[in-house]
């Protein structure tokens, strides 16, 4: 079994709220608008030219990893990463992605418009289960409004994409993404997270994560903030662990099928060496966590997107 605090997602998606401590109390006044009728809603994406980029690690940055990995938990084995295997370049065609992660603001709209169910865990039983959930009902503290929305499980993220107008990046959409073309360490480089990522940090309630675009100094090569720590991020693809070795090199999806999600860049609670943006994770689609969130993407169609 592989400890939690080195390698959060695993068979299950990521820490259970139970499995957390939350935080003191707020007493902020809830966010409850009123329903509106906003759909597609194209304002701060950040396109991505089409074209090769490297995507994976080598078996020698592999044995780096473990190396990182094993700073932190002495119980770190090579074949944690072999999934990143073989490194190679693989080319997408030009897309647009969400700059930011769908915030508690922006899924309340879905919420208000739709009907759908609400971003809190509604099958909790226990009190410590019941912490991790920051909405009550239809609302939230106007303190997390800006906050990346958890709690939300694959099928939650892809019915808002496509509410929106948009869809769920595939896995090598995020990757170049965050990492460029030449294959970045971190979406800023290879210099530490800290001062550029929130991690490594224990439950505290609505002040566990940071807001949306928090970290100017974490930025992707293309201006997406926030794909390393805050919160792992549902993509399209079906996991499977030789994938890389496998599918395409021209536009890859992931497989047809699977049993698990795809999930990308690590969360709040995860040490530095998981939010490296070449580290694949997966989880049961159905499931929501208090550390998995998502951002949207979409075709791009030669013409910008309206504001």
């Amino acid at each position: 079994m592989i400890p939690i605090l080195c390698l959060v997602i695993l068979l299950g998606g990521g820490v259970p709220a139970w499995a957390l401590h939350a935080g003191p109390e707020h007493e902020d006044d809830h966010v409850h608008e009123t329903p509106v009728e906003k759909k597609d809603d194209f304002f701060a994406m950040a396109k991505i030219p089409g074209g090769s980029f490297t995507r994976g690690s080598t078996f020698e940055e592999n044995k780096v990893h473990l190396k990182m990995c094993r700073q932190v938990d002495k119980n770190c084995r090579l074949w944690w990463f072999t999934d990143e295997f073989p490194r190679k370049m693989v080319e997408v065609d030009s897309f647009w992605i969400d700059m930011y992660e769908v915030t508690n603001e922006k899924y309340l709209e879905f919420v208000l418009a739709t009907g759908h169910r609400p971003a809190l865990d509604e099958t909790c039983e226990t009190e410590k289960c019941r912490e991790g959930n920051l909405w009550t009902g239809t609302s939230f503290p106007d303190s997390i409004r800006n906050q990346p929305v958890t709690q939300v499980n694959w099928y939650d993220a892809d019915a808002y994409c496509r509410w929106r107008g948009k869809r769920l990046p595939t896995e090598a959409e995020w990757e170049k993404a965050a990492r460029g073309r030449r294959g970045r360490m971190y979406p800023w480089g290879d210099d530490s997270p800290e001062g550029r990522a929130t991690f490594q940090r224990k439950w505290q309630g609505v002040t566990t994560m940071t807001d949306v675009g928090h970290y100017p100094g974490g930025v992707s090569l293309y201006n997406v903030h926030d794909m390393a720590g805050n919160v792992w991020e549902w993509v399209d693809d079906w996991y499977h662990k030789n994938y890389y070795a496998k599918g395409t090199k021209i536009n890859p999806r992931g497989p047809t099928s699977g049993e698990f999600k795809v999930v990308r860049g690590g969360s709040w609670v995860n040490f530095a060496d998981s939010l490296r943006s070449a580290l694949r994770r997966w989880s049961r689609p159905e499931v929501q966590f208090n550390d998995t969130g998502f951002r949207c993407a979409r075709d791009d169609h030669k013409t910008t997107p309206s504001q």
